[in-house]
């Protein structure tokens, strides 16, 4: 039984090798092929690209990367047909794509023109950049297995099938309890993505010095994925800060974070550390996000409960002053961090339990095995 899976970042690798897992148990005999990270090539995947090559955001720094991804998307849509026709058994039984929707939306159309169903875990978030390409997703998925409440009624609206199966970060116990914070120390997340350190390691740099030239005894913290290079992290270890491998260890142990948007404010949140959220791009990138974008909020914590919980700094308001004076007052307004673990709290119980893995896994086996 083959099955193509792709994932193209870091926390989609994570998720995508806890699903293989699970995969394995309802199906002894798989076997993966596709795009995917170190966790996935645990689980027995030979990728097809290096995932740090993938890590690419903004509309700019993908348009100069566009050859790369049109040769790749080719070569895997070669597979998925058996153009080739270097598997004796023919097409895989099943795509799984993991988030990664520039890419994975193209790759499930490949897929559906070559008669091969395609299951899309972790929704592309088209609620909050993209509604108007809700038809289009529409028509390359057989089966959208969401990890948000809310995504249910939204994705139905289209005609799509869809399936709530909880969160899968909620699967690591690294988030089953939630720590106390009470640490005189600070976590800052500047993301994996080459563009994304190349704008905030140096935000981050000079946001530490202006912390640590008033409180010398101030621990700075950051962790680096295994396919960054430490290299991209030089700015913020000269400034002082200690930069580790381990991401949860740093987000468990710190009692206030600057973390950057995206996945990464949704583990903070689980870890109901008190924390802002930060993010500079391009100005071109910026202002085409801009006019996208149809949320006001880019923390997942204010999203989910609707309302303004977690402060934001975004492009020009994120300067190193404004984001030290925040981190100020995380640190010493006691009322403030008790706001912050409330919400945190009740963005848990709104997500549910543990166990999406395991129900993304036995849906996705109903499909093959039917």
């Amino acid at each position: 039984m083959r099955i193509f899976i792709a994932a193209g970042e870091p926390s989609g690798d994570r998720h995508a090798a806890r699903l293989m897992e699970q995969l394995r148990l309802l199906i002894p005999d798989v076997v993966f092929e596709g795009i995917g990270g170190p966790a996935m090539e645990l689980q027995g995947l030979h990728s097809m690209a290096r995932i740090a090559d993938l890590a690419v955001s903004g509309f700019w720094e993908v348009a100069k990367r566009y050859s790369f991804f049109r040769s790749l998307l080719q070569r895997c849509g070669d597979v998925i047909a058996n153009t080739s026709g270097s598997y004796s058994r023919g097409k895989p039984a099943l795509l799984i794509c993991i988030d990664y929707p520039g890419f994975n939306m193209r790759l499930a159309a490949l897929a559906r023109k070559a008669g091969v169903p395609v299951c899309y875990y972790i929704a592309p978030q088209l609620w909050a950049w993209g509604k108007d390409r809700g038809p289009k997703l529409a028509s390359v998925v057989d089966k959208l297995l969401v990890v948000f409440p809310f995504e249910v009624e939204f994705f139905r609206s289209f005609g799509i099938d869809v399936h709530h199966v909880g969160h899968p970060l909620l699967d690591d116990p690294n988030y089953a309890t939630v720590p106390d914070h009470a640490q005189h120390t600070v976590a800052v997340m500047p993301g994996s993505r080459a563009q994304e350190l190349h704008h905030h390691a140096p935000l981050l740099a000079e946001t530490a010095r202006l912390l640590l030239r008033d409180d010398p005894t101030l621990s700075i913290l950051s962790a680096r994925p295994a396919n960054v290079p430490i290299e991209a992290y030089a700015p913020m270890i000269d400034a002082g800060i200690a930069v580790t491998d381990d991401a949860r260890m740093v987000l468990r142990t710190s009692g206030a974070g600057l973390i950057k948007a995206g996945t990464s404010t949704l583990e903070a949140a689980l870890m109901a550390l008190p924390f802002a959220t930060f993010y500079r791009t391009s100005t071109l990138s910026y202002a085409l996000s801009k006019r996208l974008v149809t949320v006001n909020s880019v923390t997942m914590l204010n999203l989910l409960l609707q309302r303004h919980v977690i402060d934001e700094f975004v492009q020009h308001d994120a300067t190193a002053a404004n984001l030290a004076t925040e981190v100020r007052m995380l640190l010493a307004n006691a009322q403030r961090r008790q706001d912050i673990h409330d919400a945190c709290m009740a963005m848990r119980e709104e997500l549910g339990g543990s166990g999406a893995s395991a129900r993304a896994a036995a849906i996705a086996a109903h499909m093959v095995q039917r």
